[in-house]
């Protein structure tokens, strides 16, 4: 599922929700029953970490080390057996 910006009217926080791709125009309510317009272009400022460079184990190692996977993929392709001293 897609993940979507919205936009708090009262704050002006800039939030992402995962919604169904029937969503993609509607506006998201909050539990207060405020209404949050989409945000189509999120600015700028907001965190977004791209590195081609690396592989996800080497990027944020803890994450994959709670996520216990069997396996982790290369960018090549090619997968190996999880091995948490191996990939970090």
């Amino acid at each position: 599922m897609p993940i979507y910006s919205y936009k708090n009217p009262k704050n002006g926080e800039i939030f992402d929700v995962i919604r169904d791709f029937k969503d993609y125009n509607s506006n998201y309510i909050l539990e207060d029953g405020t209404v949050c317009e989409r945000v189509f272009n999120p600015p700028k400022n907001t965190v977004r970490i791209v590195d081609k460079n690396a592989e996800v184990f080497e990027k944020d190692p803890e994450y994959v080390r709670k996520m216990k996977p069997k396996y982790v993929r290369y960018k090549d392709g090619h997968r190996e057996k999880y091995d948490p001293t191996k990939h970090r």
